[in-house]
């Protein structure tokens, strides 16, 4: 007989846990000297092999559980039982590394999470000498069991900290969560990581941040949101600049659709040559440009007609009408231009947005992305695909920087053809002085018919 298909909603739907937090309940455990306190319990619809799963995962990743940790690094003085781990801070200039021990008692189904000697607690870690999670099996159903969070206190069991209490709650209903991910087999839909490694990626994206953020923060004086644009702009160049070292020497670079300017800025900061262009001038471009006026170029762009010979790269960073067209572009302007662009509203070469996107079961922005990749196919570019670590729903990655040994010029020139109505936007500047223009012809005609 076949089985029910599970509903994911309705399993995790079921988090409701007791709550000890005021009145915690001693609980022994065999020989352990130790009297623990139970302070949270809540039936969780997994199997002790899930509850296994899911405490190795959270062993691996702390960082998606705690946000100021950036990682866990195991020591190896480690072994299949007992667990030496640093947790590493993202406020590395504030928050000092953090040696946890991490103990599986496997026969008893729990894990115990404990500081080692000598350390002070960090802000983010329970103020406690110990804390555990335990898998209880239920007697009636395998796939079914008790989840509890004991600790052992520094001093009175109690926890009447609220912010305390809601932080181990918060982390309670995560393993819940991940526990009954381990028993529907989720897989994650976004695979980062692909082309530049983790801990690179992250390490450069501290050092801009620490460099450039509160400085462009308190600067800013466009319209747009700061603590959006500048953080993202930063995760992009820490990328830019970690998939550019694996190049043999520093490459140049046209930031196509520079929009506010900060990507160039940022890049150039970091002593790569280089240029951005957009139709209009922002405000903050004078701040960014810092003297040199060709760093920021107003400059309307009839991509079959433009190519860039001495760029090593092109860059559409969210470039609107000009993404599909950076391939091309890449394609004419020299055997050795690269370029990685980042797909967002869904401009056709055209640039419209009457595209009928279809055929891709996670969405529109999918089948979009997918549209941009057969562009670069046809352009000759083998294209690598990665998701980006910025906050927008639109983080894909498309990145072209191998060729395939034949390429023929005439898919080009048929892309070309297809984008052959192309006509460059109307900056915002442009639309308002039409919209003026009209107006006032308006009131023209007005005054004539009196």
């Amino acid at each position: 007989m076949t089985q029910p298909a599970i509903d994911p909603s309705t399993l995790f739907a079921q988090f409701a846990p007791e709550l000890y937090f005021e009145n915690p309940v001693p609980i022994t455990h065999g020989h352990d000297p130790d009297t623990w306190y139970l302070i949270a319990e809540q039936i969780v619809p997994t199997s002790k092999i899930e509850f296994w799963t899911t405490i190795k995962r959270w062993t691996d990743e702390p960082q998606h559980v705690i946000p100021p940790v950036e990682k866990a690094n195991r020591l190896d003085r480690s072994t299949e039982s007992i667990i030496y781990r640093h947790l590493v801070p993202k406020r590395k200039s504030k928050d000092d590394i953090f040696t946890e021990i991490v103990t599986y008692q496997e026969e008893s189904n729990r894990v115990i999470y404990q500081p080692d000697q000598g350390q002070s607690l960090p802000f983010y870690y329970p103020k406690v000498k110990s804390y555990s999670f335990v898998y209880i099996e239920s007697p009636s159903s395998e796939q079914e069991g008790t989840l509890r969070l004991e600790i052992v206190p520094l001093e009175t069991p109690a926890i009447e900290d609220k912010k305390m209490q809601y932080a181990l709650k918060t982390i309670f209903h995560k393993l819940f969560k991940w526990c009954i991910q381990a028993r529907i087999g989720y897989k994650k839909k976004a695979f980062h990581d692909v082309l530049v490694p983790k801990d690179t990626y992250t390490d450069m994206y501290q050092k801009l941040k620490s460099k450039y953020a509160q400085d462009l923060v308190k600067g800013w004086t466009e319209k747009t949101d700061p603590s959006k644009f500048v953080f993202e702009d930063i995760a992009i160049a820490s990328y830019l600049i970690c998939l550019w070292q694996q190049e043999e020497r520093k490459p140049r670079f046209v930031d196509l659709g520079c929009g506010n300017g900060l990507l160039t800025f940022l890049l150039a900061s970091e002593g790569y040559q280089g240029y951005g262009i957009d139709i209009a001038e922002r405000k903050i471009w004078s701040k960014l440009r810092n003297g040199n006026n060709d760093l920021l170029r107003v400059q309307s762009l009839y991509p079959s007609q433009s190519t860039f010979p001495d760029a090593d790269w092109l860059i559409g960073n969210h470039a609107d009408e000009l993404v599909p067209w950076i391939p091309v572009i890449a394609h004419k302007s020299s055997p050795q231009c690269k370029f990685f662009v980042i797909p967002c509203c869904f401009y056709a070469l055209d640039g419209t947005r009457t595209l009928a996107l279809g055929g891709a079961p996670e969405g529109k922005y999918k089948a979009y992305t997918n549209y941009i990749k057969g562009i670069i196919g046809q352009c000759g570019f083998e294209c690598e695909e990665d998701y980006l670590r910025i906050p927008s729903t639109k983080n894909i990655a498309l990145v072209g920087r191998r060729r395939r040994s034949a390429t023929s010029d005439t898919d080009v020139k048929a892309l070309e053809e297809n984008g052959s109505a192309f006509v460059p936007r109307k900056s915002d500047r442009e639309k308002e002085e039409i919209r003026r223009s009209l107006k006032r012809a308006k009131i023209e005609r007005q005054e004539d018919s009196l």
